[in-house]
């Protein structure tokens, strides 16, 4: 059952997450070597800039596990496999206001765990390699419910209208910027 707040986020942020996905073709991305390491890279700044604006709202929440939901370790052990190594992100421009806000951020990150399960079975059906593609896959079986404790935690916070409205605020504002970063990462492909 989809709760209500997750609903309405969904809703939000579709256009968004239509226009994120229509601009970037991760399944012919990386099907080159330099269009894997190009699609890694990106995933890595996003999530390096993503994570350290999240950290001042997130880090001190038990009920996040924050620390157990970042990637970025991971995006470097994937860059290093593919023989590349992370870059220090510059400045982001992200800016958070509230916690409302990062957990629309947060649904942006978690919910690409599900779509990189889809990506990895596509690429699997197809015989390709995944090396250098573990962050597809962060959690393993137990990505559902990981994805099950954000959205009670989601539930549970976004109260009332204002909360709402910040959350999705935040998801449309990680959807843009994981646009600038990924589409320009496969873009040169």
């Amino acid at each position: 059952m989809i709760g209500e707040v997750h609903r309405y986020l969904r809703e939000s942020s579709q256009a968004d997450h239509q226009r994120l996905e229509a601009g970037i073709d991760i399944l012919e991305a990386v099907s080159t070597a330099a269009g894997r390491m190009r699609v890694v890279q990106g995933f890595h700044r996003l999530h390096a800039e993503a994570e350290a604006a999240l950290a001042p709202w997130l880090a001190d929440r038990p009920d996040v596990a924050f620390a157990d939901r970042r990637r970025t370790r991971q995006l470097a052990a994937d860059l290093a496999t593919l023989g590349g190594r992370a870059a220090q992100p510059g400045p982001s421009g992200i800016v958070i206001r509230s916690f409302a806000e990062a957990l629309g951020w947060l649904y942006v990150l978690e919910g690409s765990t599900l779509g990189g399960k889809a990506i990895r079975r596509a690429l699997l059906a197809r015989s390709d390699t995944m090396t250098g593609l573990s962050f597809l896959d962060p959690y393993g079986p137990a990505t559902g419910q990981r994805w099950r404790d954000y959205l009670a935690v989601l539930e549970s916070h976004a109260r009332d209208a204002d909360d709402v409205a910040a959350v999705a605020a935040g998801a449309r504002a990680a959807f843009r910027h994981a646009e600038r970063r990924l589409c320009g990462a496969t873009a040169l492909v």
